[in-house]
């Protein structure tokens, strides 16, 4: 069964403006990735795009698993793919007119490998939540490699 091997929760909020998550350095990509709106990601070589323009606020969660995780059923939105990364190291770009913003810092370990990954969505409503946290987003980004296509693995 697979597992966790490192995880972190950026704990920057995100407001409003989040583009998505692209390989440090290479924020610019995200402006290059298409998005439908009914899929809400759409993913190239060094980002993910990701529609979240309706969330006030969002948090980040990034997983790395050392194989496929299980599924999540009790999240709003899952969407399952892949990105090619050519540096290990990853970050949410919020971009605005006039500015952009960057959070932590996720290190993958490996550099230019295809990655396996799984974005879940989930909205904090007023049921199941304090009003100090009542809409937030929480999007968990869930990575792997699998061998088999990896370009490390490759043969």
């Amino acid at each position: 069964m697979a597992s966790i091997t490192t995880e972190l929760l950026d704990e920057r909020e995100i407001q409003k403006y989040s583009s998505g998550v692209a390989t440090v350095g290479k924020d610019w990509i995200l402006d290059e990735i298409p998005i439908d709106e009914e899929v809400w990601i759409g993913t190239g070589d060094d980002g993910i795009a990701i529609n979240e323009i309706n969330s006030e606020r969002c948090l980040i969660e990034y997983e790395l698993w050392d194989g496929p995780p299980p599924a999540l059923d009790t999240w709003d939105r899952t969407w399952s793919g892949s990105v090619r990364l050519t540096s290990g190291r990853i970050q949410s770009v919020d971009q605005w007119s006039g500015g952009v913003s960057y959070g932590a810092e996720f290190d993958l370990g490996g550099t230019n490998d295809i990655w396996q990954v799984r974005i879940h969505r989930k909205a904090l409503g007023h049921e199941e939540f304090t009003p100090d946290i009542v809409g937030l987003t929480l999007l968990k980004l869930q990575f792997w490699l699998d061998h088999r296509t990896s370009i490390r693995g490759a043969s």
